[in-house]
């Protein structure tokens, strides 16, 4: 059973404002009735209503999370940084609601907003990124994108730093002695697809090779497979690639069978690297090279600025880059 104000107020004979007061720890309340109010509460076990608190603020201490994912697909990438961002909000005293964005994005983000179910929001990802990001500065709702670094005026970011990631793996595999390097990406992925082959094709310039649009082969879906068959192709070519780049993991891991499956060896014959350092990463055969970027921190980071946003709102957008690490493995290790 709910235990109200009244509820305390009865059991202490005293008056429901009065217990409201110093459950609200508003001043003028004598020491005593303070202490007895706040051991009654304990004793009954009491928890205030967040709904009645919102009302009464007109503020709520809930944050949304919002994520281009089914929650079914809710991976380690994607968990990593939800914890991150969790763990911040419940020292801040904030609460966290997950919106799974899939579906009408559009439609879910105006409601999430004008319903004022959360204070701000934290945008990761979806189909829709953009789109999502123009709904919420109209509708004024204080956001922050999570692992996308965005050109975009007045918005916050806080993302790992892929792109000087991506040229230390290209230098590294030049080190070794590649020059034909294929990169597989994922136009499903939108911005972030974007983004990930350009920063490939700025390091392998910056390495001095030939950017070969021949050796940028794209998985068609975001299905199980799509990785393995974008190696074939790969492999097919006249002139195949002695190394290969993948923009996430689990496509290094399907890259990685698919070699294997055509009789090759990794790494003598090819090499790979991924992004993300999953766990399966080290568990494969050989190991997979990778690149490590601090997921949790950026959820945490993420979060801090979001609710700090919330507490001035005329702070200036935060744009915070973080350093990824090459993790270098077997996959890797062999020469050209």
């Amino acid at each position: 059973m709910t235990v109200t104000i009244q509820d305390i107020a009865n059991n202490l004979g005293i008056a429901p404002s009065t217990v409201s007061k110093v459950l609200n720890d508003y001043p003028h309340v004598s020491t005593e009735t303070r202490n007895r109010v706040l051991a009654m509460a304990q004793e009954l076990n009491y928890y205030p209503s967040s709904a009645a608190r919102d009302l009464r603020l007109r503020r709520t201490n809930r944050v949304g999370f919002s994520y281009g994912y089914t929650t079914t697909n809710i991976g380690e990438y994607a968990s990593r940084i939800i914890n991150g961002a969790v763990a911040a909000a419940e020292k801040a005293g904030f609460n966290v609601l997950l919106y799974p964005l899939t579906g009408n994005q559009l439609g879910k983000l105006t409601r999430i907003c004008r319903a004022r179910e959360v204070a701000g929001v934290l945008l990761m990802g979806g189909s829709q990124l953009l789109r999502s990001i123009d709904l919420l500065q109209e509708e004024q709702t204080p956001f922050v994108v999570l692992n996308r670094e965005l050109d975009i005026p007045d918005v916050s970011f806080v993302t790992a730093d892929y792109r000087k990631a991506t040229i230390e793996a290209v230098r590294h595999l030049v080190q070794l002695g590649h020059k034909r390097i294929a990169y597989i990406s994922q136009p499903a992925l939108k911005i972030m697809h974007e983004y990930r082959i350009a920063s490939f094709q700025q390091a392998v310039q910056e390495a001095n090779l030939v950017y070969d649009e021949d050796l940028v082969m794209s998985a068609s879906t975001i299905e199980p497979g799509a990785g393995y068959q974008a190696m074939k192709k790969l492999l097919e070519l006249e002139n195949r690639p002695t190394a290969v780049m993948a923009i996430h993991d689990q496509l290094a891991v399907e890259c990685l069978q698919a070699v294997i499956d055509a009789g090759l060896r990794v790494p003598e014959d090819i090499a790979i690297i991924g992004s993300d350092n999953l766990r399966e990463t080290q568990s494969t055969d050989p190991p997979l090279t990778t690149i490590h970027p601090p997921l949790a921190d950026v959820g945490r980071l993420a979060m801090e600025s979001l609710l700090r946003q919330l507490s001035d709102e005329d702070l200036p957008p935060v744009r915070l880059i973080l350093p990824a690490q090459l993790v270098i493995r077997q996959s890797t290790s062999g020469e050209a």
